[in-house]
């Protein structure tokens, strides 16, 4: 990946977290959510060493979660819809994928090609699996500790 394309990347990735912490701000500055509970936490799963993402049922709903299926590509590559790739700061590419009901794990993927809409990854995701693809950057934001709560 060229540095250009990098730093590109870089400044999207900051500014969906600029929105999403405007967001998340907004979602947590009205009266009445100051009795409400948390609408996401992170825990660690059992066999893992990242933090996934639980989201109670309004936090999917505030953030309009949505998921894809990971298709099989060329040479057993796996592919699914741009939409899901997230960038790291540090230029890593990652994806969530549902690891319970409301549980999101970040997994990093290594990948091979964008082609249009469609990326293919060598790493990271298999054929059959869901990828989400709307709402990713605020379960990223949630990971990062860029806000406390969606």
């Amino acid at each position: 990946m060229s540095d250009m394309r990098k730093m590109r990347l870089a400044g999207l990735l900051v500014g969906a977290a600029v929105a999403a912490t405007a967001g998340l701000a907004g979602c947590a500055s009205s009266a009445s959510s100051a009795a409400q509970s948390p609408t996401s936490k992170l825990v660690t799963l059992p066999g893992t060493a990242t933090p996934s993402v639980v989201l109670t049922p309004l936090g999917a709903q505030r953030i309009g979660l949505e998921t894809a299926s990971v298709s099989a590509g060329p040479a057993g590559a796996a592919t699914f819809p741009y939409a899901a790739l997230l960038y790291e700061p540090n230029g890593q590419t990652a994806v969530y994928v549902p690891a319970g009901t409301l549980t999101y794990a970040r997994h990093f993927v290594q990948v091979d090609a964008i082609n249009g809409g469609q990326v293919t990854v060598t790493s990271g995701v298999t054929a059959g699996e869901r990828v989400v693809t709307n709402g990713a950057e605020e379960l990223l934001g949630v990971q990062n500790g860029v806000g406390e709560e969606t």
